[in-house]
């Protein structure tokens, strides 16, 4: 891996465009009644993982209602039927089912168990999904691709973070010391037991992980304390909703950042809503994110989401996080692709397929929400950057500019099996 970090300004992304042309590329016009084009929302808008998911169905929504507003796709009306399965998997699939009923074209997700739960009937129903919880993850990945993921592979989101903590944050002359501090699923075990090895030819030394459930996690404490035993200098971090509301004020409640031990959270958790739920204990974390903070006003597509965002919710800026602009994305790219299909084989044509096809040639595409996004079969993901924020006074304070993943590995289909082989 290069040790040139490659960055790109915040300022000249997207410069001078407005994001009411890019989705849609339509003048205002009235939308057309007898037309309409159907994106299936999964939601949490309740259960454990509704503090971390619900923000960005919300963005979703809300997204929806802007493209409706700018009249549409080329004046065809957006609908966005949406079920709540609470996180829970078989729920998912009842969800799905129900979506593919009312005649969508694209499926929307954020949660992976529920999404891999899917996989086969969206490669059944011909049913594109976008993933855009931000990393990728293998039981997503297909031959073809039918599921369309946020970011890179979760190893090579750990490897990169890995990195920037040993060039930019440490300074002692002794090897770093790491430890993850994880949900138990497959995503981030396998993710973890593949980085291990990439991570220690950084120099870095790897002591340990613990794993936690994703629902029940009552007290944190045995798990932190085994992790705390090991000396860790830092520590990356996995968990959403209840469980990391719980790992955050108990990581508190023992003092290990005043014992030494420093925290980065990963692209899917620790955002705005976490932060207002555990007040002072986020204090002094960090986290990486594949998608843009509302402090980024710069950024013209900030801009108009923060506008809608007033307008249909009366969400000052400090209240749109992370989570729901990152809602907001995934439809807009989805809109961005029902566009180009409609496009190509005419409306009375368009399906699944067609959106599937359009989102795989997607390239440069302008948000205005950071630098520009190509998707193709050999990358089917839409982020190439992050950036890393620090909690300050409950904010998550951009610290860096974009930083471009420099990926160390992929997963591959091959012989019918994924494989993961480094670069």
């Amino acid at each position: 891996m290069s040790k040139g970090w490659k960055r790109i300004g915040l300022a000249v992304v997207a410069a001078g465009l407005s994001l009411a042309l890019i989705l849609g590329s339509v003048a205002p016009t009235k939308a057309d009644e007898e037309k309409v084009v159907k994106i299936g929302i999964m939601c949490c808008l309740t259960g454990a993982a509704a503090s971390t998911i619900a923000p960005a169905n919300f963005g979703q929504f809300d997204c929806i209602r802007y493209v409706n507003e700018q009249g549409g796709i080329h004046g065809i009306k957006v609908e966005g039927p949406w079920e709540d399965f609470a996180a829970v998997i078989p729920r998912a699939i009842t969800a799905h089912k129900r979506m593919v009923e009312a005649g969508i074209v694209l499926e929307i997700n954020i949660f992976d168990t529920a999404t891999m739960s899917t996989i086969p009937r969206l490669i059944r129903d011909e049913i594109p999904c976008i993933f855009a919880a931000g990393a990728s993850s293998p039981a997503l990945l297909t031959k073809p691709i039918w599921v369309i993921q946020s970011g890179p592979e979760g190893e090579n989101c750990m490897i990169e973070w890995a990195q920037w903590i040993k060039e930019e944050q440490w300074t002692q002359e002794r090897p770093l010391r790491l430890g993850y501090f994880h949900l138990d699923a497959p995503v981030q075990s396998e993710g973890w037991r593949n980085a291990v090895p990439y991570i220690t030819e950084l120099g870095v030394e790897v002591v340990g992980d613990e794993k936690l459930p994703m629902f029940g996690a009552v007290d944190t404490s045995t798990e932190w304390l085994r992790l705390a035993s090991k000396q860790p200098d830092w520590v990356l971090v996995s968990l959403y909703g209840a469980t990391l509301v719980t790992a955050v004020k108990d990581a508190a409640r023992l003092e290990l950042r005043e014992k030494g031990i420093n925290f980065l959270a990963d692209q899917a958790s620790l955002d705005e809503e976490t932060l207002r739920i555990v007040g002072k204990d986020g204090e002094g974390w960090y986290k990486a994110s594949v998608s843009p903070s509302s402090l980024m006003t710069e950024l013209p597509g900030i801009k108009a989401i923060l506008e809608a965002a007033k307008k249909y919710r009366g969400y000052d800026p400090e209240y749109v996080n992370i989570l729901y602009i990152r809602g907001w994305m995934s439809i807009a790219i989805g809109i961005e692709a029902i566009r180009m299909a409609i496009e190509k084989v005419g409306f009375e044509n368009l399906n699944g397929r067609a959106v599937r096809d359009a989102l795989l040639t997607i390239k440069d595409l302008d948000l205005g929400l950071g630098p520009l996004i190509t998707i193709t079969e050999a990358k089917p993901y839409y982020n190439d950057y992050y950036f890393v924020a620090h909690v300050e006074n409950g904010k998550l304070k951009p610290i860096t500019d974009w930083i471009k993943f420099i990926r160390g590995g992929h997963h591959v289909v091959r012989d019918g099996e994924i494989h993961f082989e480094w670069f």
